[in-house]
């Protein structure tokens, strides 16, 4: 899909869709991300680790707060608990939640 970007955004607009929204589960997606939303005005991006990696991603509610200084970084997630598969331990996922929440709590950002 990345390779087709350019159609894409193009189709998309051609069909009326105003705003493209591109999701953080990892360190390294929100390097892409941070690039993605360079690309073209309609599109933004959150910031998050997936509970899947949170046990490798470890990220505060200061450092997600200090990514969000950038306009188009409009939400915190993807987030949440998921131990039905436990990808990362328990304990681990439930303080990533935190972070995320609290974050979303001081700068009144949606979480997803």
């Amino acid at each position: 899909l990345l390779s087709d970007l350019k159609n894409v955004i193009q189709r998309s607009k051609d069909v009326g869709i105003k705003k493209l929204l591109t999701i953080s589960t990892s360190l390294e997606s929100f390097t892409r991300i941070k690039d993605l939303i360079k690309i073209d005005e309609m599109i933004y991006g959150t910031i998050g680790i997936h509970p899947h990696e949170s046990s490798k991603d470890i990220i505060t509610s200061d450092e997600i707060i200090e990514n969000l200084k950038n306009e188009k970084i409009i939400g915190i997630g993807e987030t949440g608990l998921d131990f039905y598969y436990n990808n990362s331990e328990k304990v681990k996922q439930i303080s990533s939640f935190k972070e995320h929440i609290e974050a979303a709590i001081d700068v009144n950002l949606p979480i997803l």
